[in-house]
Protein backbone atom coordinates (compact mmCIF):
# COMPACT_ATOMS: atom_id res chain seq x y z
CA UNK A 1 0.00 0.00 0.00
CA UNK A 2 2.99 2.49 0.72
CA UNK A 3 4.22 2.06 -2.83
CA UNK A 4 0.80 2.35 -4.22
CA UNK A 5 0.34 5.58 -2.17
CA UNK A 6 4.22 6.41 -2.76
CA UNK A 7 3.38 6.85 -6.72
CA UNK A 8 0.03 6.60 -7.53
CA UNK A 9 -2.09 9.49 -9.29
CA UNK A 10 -6.07 10.12 -9.16
CA UNK A 11 -6.81 9.29 -12.58
CA UNK A 12 -9.27 12.61 -13.02
CA UNK A 13 -7.96 14.84 -10.43
CA UNK A 14 -4.40 14.57 -11.88
CA UNK A 15 -3.43 14.52 -7.79
CA UNK A 16 -0.93 12.20 -5.63
CA UNK A 17 -3.82 9.96 -3.90
CA UNK A 18 -1.97 11.31 -0.70
CA UNK A 19 -3.25 14.98 -1.87
CA UNK A 20 -6.49 14.16 -2.86
CA UNK A 21 -8.27 14.40 0.56
CA UNK A 22 -10.31 17.64 0.94
CA UNK A 23 -9.04 20.27 2.88
CA UNK A 24 -11.87 21.55 4.17
CA UNK A 25 -12.00 17.82 5.86
CA UNK A 26 -8.44 18.36 6.68
CA UNK A 27 -9.22 21.45 8.69
CA UNK A 28 -12.19 20.03 10.85
CA UNK A 29 -9.99 17.48 11.65
CA UNK A 30 -7.88 19.70 12.79
CA UNK A 31 -10.12 21.50 14.98
CA UNK A 32 -11.78 18.74 16.26
CA UNK A 33 -8.55 17.28 17.14
CA UNK A 34 -7.55 20.90 19.06
CA UNK A 35 -10.81 20.60 21.39
CA UNK A 36 -9.29 16.88 21.83
CA UNK A 37 -12.19 14.88 20.13
CA UNK A 38 -10.92 11.26 19.44
CA UNK A 39 -11.48 10.70 15.24
CA UNK A 40 -12.26 7.94 13.28
CA UNK A 41 -12.14 7.04 9.85
CA UNK A 42 -15.34 4.84 9.04
CA UNK A 43 -14.80 4.38 5.12
CA UNK A 44 -16.59 2.00 3.27
CA UNK A 45 -13.35 0.80 1.67
CA UNK A 46 -10.98 -1.07 2.82
CA UNK A 47 -9.12 -0.76 6.37
CA UNK A 48 -6.15 -1.93 5.44
CA UNK A 49 -5.58 0.37 2.90
CA UNK A 50 -6.61 3.33 4.26
CA UNK A 51 -4.23 2.87 7.75
CA UNK A 52 -0.76 3.41 5.46
CA UNK A 53 -2.01 6.65 4.88
CA UNK A 54 -4.17 8.24 7.60
CA UNK A 55 -1.90 10.21 9.57
CA UNK A 56 -0.53 11.64 6.94
CA UNK A 57 -3.56 12.21 5.39
CA UNK A 58 -5.46 13.18 8.07
CA UNK A 59 -3.77 12.75 11.19
CA UNK A 60 -6.12 10.23 12.09
CA UNK A 61 -3.62 6.75 13.74
CA UNK A 62 -4.49 3.24 12.21
CA UNK A 63 -5.84 1.88 14.56
CA UNK A 64 -8.78 4.58 14.58
CA UNK A 65 -9.74 3.36 10.71
CA UNK A 66 -12.73 1.61 10.20
CA UNK A 67 -13.66 -0.26 7.33
CA UNK A 68 -14.17 -3.25 5.45
CA UNK A 69 -11.46 -5.82 6.03
CA UNK A 70 -10.31 -9.77 5.41
CA UNK A 71 -10.64 -11.55 8.46
CA UNK A 72 -7.47 -12.98 9.82
CA UNK A 73 -6.75 -16.45 11.37
CA UNK A 74 -3.73 -16.89 13.85
CA UNK A 75 -1.31 -19.86 12.74
CA UNK A 76 2.15 -20.65 14.34
CA UNK A 77 2.59 -17.30 15.31
CA UNK A 78 2.01 -14.97 12.46
CA UNK A 79 -1.31 -13.44 11.67
CA UNK A 80 -2.77 -14.08 8.24
CA UNK A 81 -5.59 -12.62 6.37
CA UNK A 82 -7.99 -15.38 5.20
CA UNK A 83 -10.20 -15.20 1.77
CA UNK A 84 -13.31 -14.46 3.81
CA UNK A 85 -14.50 -10.71 4.56
CA UNK A 86 -15.51 -9.11 7.79
CA UNK A 87 -19.42 -9.00 8.10
CA UNK A 88 -21.19 -7.11 7.82
CA UNK A 89 -19.15 -5.23 5.20
CA UNK A 90 -18.69 -1.45 6.53
CA UNK A 91 -21.10 -0.02 3.90
CA UNK A 92 -24.68 1.12 4.52
CA UNK A 93 -26.07 -0.23 7.68
CA UNK A 94 -22.66 -1.81 8.32
CA UNK A 95 -21.03 1.70 9.16
CA UNK A 96 -23.00 2.28 12.36
CA UNK A 97 -22.15 -1.21 13.48
CA UNK A 98 -18.66 -1.07 12.48
CA UNK A 99 -18.24 1.91 14.81
CA UNK A 100 -20.93 0.68 17.59
CA UNK A 101 -18.17 -2.65 17.55
CA UNK A 102 -15.24 -0.70 17.78
CA UNK A 103 -15.60 2.43 19.82
CA UNK A 104 -19.15 1.24 21.98
CA UNK A 105 -20.87 4.29 20.89
CA UNK A 106 -22.58 6.03 18.29
CA UNK A 107 -20.96 8.64 16.86
CA UNK A 108 -21.66 12.42 17.58
CA UNK A 109 -20.56 13.84 14.12
CA UNK A 110 -20.56 11.57 11.09
CA UNK A 111 -20.43 12.51 7.56
CA UNK A 112 -21.24 9.72 5.25
CA UNK A 113 -24.38 7.47 3.74
CA UNK A 114 -28.06 7.78 5.46
CA UNK A 115 -27.50 4.49 8.10
CA UNK A 116 -24.51 6.57 9.71
CA UNK A 117 -26.17 9.79 9.69
CA UNK A 118 -29.12 8.63 11.04
CA UNK A 119 -27.38 7.18 14.01
CA UNK A 120 -25.17 10.11 14.86
CA UNK A 121 -25.90 12.92 16.81
CA UNK A 122 -24.89 15.61 14.58
CA UNK A 123 -25.30 15.14 11.05
CA UNK A 124 -23.40 16.89 7.61
CA UNK A 125 -24.10 15.87 4.80
CA UNK A 126 -21.48 16.83 2.08
CA UNK A 127 -23.61 17.58 -1.71
CA UNK A 128 -20.54 16.75 -4.55
CA UNK A 129 -22.45 19.66 -6.79
CA UNK A 130 -18.52 20.77 -8.24
CA UNK A 131 -17.73 19.15 -11.32
CA UNK A 132 -15.61 22.02 -12.22
CA UNK A 133 -13.27 21.49 -8.74
CA UNK A 134 -14.38 17.83 -7.87
CA UNK A 135 -17.21 15.92 -8.88
CA UNK A 136 -21.00 16.34 -9.20
CA UNK A 137 -22.98 13.16 -8.39
CA UNK A 138 -26.04 14.65 -7.18
CA UNK A 139 -27.49 11.73 -8.86
CA UNK A 140 -27.62 8.55 -6.51
CA UNK A 141 -27.79 11.19 -3.97
CA UNK A 142 -31.36 11.96 -4.27
CA UNK A 143 -32.55 9.90 -0.76
CA UNK A 144 -29.85 11.05 0.84
CA UNK A 145 -30.59 15.05 0.15
CA UNK A 146 -34.56 14.30 1.12
CA UNK A 147 -33.70 12.62 4.76
CA UNK A 148 -31.38 15.74 5.17
CA UNK A 149 -34.08 17.81 4.46
CA UNK A 150 -36.71 16.07 6.20
CA UNK A 151 -34.39 15.33 9.39
CA UNK A 152 -32.79 18.96 9.80
CA UNK A 153 -29.11 17.57 8.96
CA UNK A 154 -26.90 20.04 7.57
CA UNK A 155 -26.02 20.01 3.77
CA UNK A 156 -22.69 21.61 2.77
CA UNK A 157 -22.35 22.12 -0.76
CA UNK A 158 -18.43 21.73 -2.22
CA UNK A 159 -19.50 24.36 -4.65
CA UNK A 160 -21.02 27.28 -2.66
CA UNK A 161 -19.69 26.41 0.77
CA UNK A 162 -15.67 25.60 0.11
CA UNK A 163 -13.32 28.30 -1.63
CA UNK A 164 -10.81 25.44 -1.45
CA UNK A 165 -11.60 21.66 -2.36
CA UNK A 166 -7.84 19.92 -2.30
CA UNK A 167 -5.44 22.19 -0.36
CA UNK A 168 -1.84 22.95 -1.69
Amino acid sequence: MREFFATATHSTLNLPYTKAGYQPMRELLDLLHAREFIVFICSGGGRDFIRPVSEQMYGIPRERVIGSAATVQYRGGELYRTKDVEQPIDDGTGKPEHIWMRTGRKPLLADGDVPMLETARFSLLIRHDDAEREFAYDTGAEKALAEAKERGWTVVSMHDDFTVAFGP
